[in-house]
């Protein structure tokens, strides 16, 4: 199997983003965070992404809807179509393990099982993962930006011991630093004049600082996280993530554009 042949595979489960990290860009990650230690002869890093639709943020947009951001989410499905993507990879004969994002505050919650190995669970960064294999970048307000759909996407990972070509880097910079999701926030929970950061093998985060209290309290869209209730709430409806798909949009970086505005004023 090849990294074409795999790509196909997932479209046809129903993956909407495919991308494909080599072991080299994972290696130097911290050991409570790296796939090498859940399967130490992992040969890639296959993320899979889901598309949030544009109509699921559209009830919290109009102010009458909150609930419909459910109704457009795949959190639904995507355990079973990435399943049924690493079922037919395992049958090829490649072992696969199935990731989902979980709060890192979940990491060394366990006891060690041997001396050397980190306590248990390693928990992944699904954003870097996304970045490692080549699906785009994390924006300013800390946003993962995909070309194809800017924020509005989950992803899951399969570690596996088959090799592949990884996917180039995306080499863009769909975040142009314009602020809209900072000044959107009513509550002010950006750090605007600060910057957080984070190093990892093949790049560098940065992003505004994020009082995510204020973010907990939100009343204008922002919701548990659709992985797990103990992480960061999901920002994705509340007023800095629209503002983010709104800004995308009309500035027409976005490749997978819909023929209405997300915003008539924008």
């Amino acid at each position: 199997m090849d990294s074409a042949k795999i790509k196909q595979i997932a479209r046809d489960c129903g993956v909407d983003l495919i991308g494909i990290a080599s072991r080299d860009r994972i290696e130097g990650l911290v050991p409570e965070g790296n796939p090498t230690q859940i399967m130490p002869h992992m040969k890639s890093v296959i993320v899979l992404g889901y598309q949030v639709l544009r109509g699921a943020l559209r009830g919290i947009e109009t102010g009458s809807c909150w609930n419909s951001l459910g109704g457009g989410s795949p959190l639904g499905f995507m355990s079973e179509v990435t399943y049924n993507f690493c079922r037919h990879l395992e049958s090829a004969g490649w072992e696969c393990v199935p990731l989902h994002s979980q709060s890192k505050n979940l990491r060394k919650q366990g006891v060690s099982v041997a001396q050397g190995k980190p306590e248990p669970d390693v928990i992944v960064d699904m954003n870097y993962l996304a970045y490692a294999a080549g699906l785009g970048h994390l924006g300013e307000g800390k946003l993962f930006l995909s070309p194809e759909y800017g924020p509005r996407q989950y992803f899951m990972g399969v570690v596996t011991d088959l090799e592949l070509q990884p996917d180039p880097l995306f080499a863009g910079n769909l975040c142009e630093a314009c602020g809209a999701c900072l000044k959107a926030c009513p509550a002010r929970a950006y750090d605007a004049e600060k910057w957080a950061e984070e190093s990892f093998p093949a790049g560098l985060f940065k992003w505004h600082p994020v009082h995510i209290e204020s973010c907990r309290i939100c009343k204008t869209g922002s919701t548990g996280n659709p992985y797990d209730s103990a992480a960061d709430p999901n920002r994705l409806g509340a007023a800095c993530g629209r503002a983010c798909v709104a800004h995308l949009e009309a500035s027409g970086r976005l490749k997978c554009a819909l023929k209405s505005s997300f915003r008539e004023n924008e």
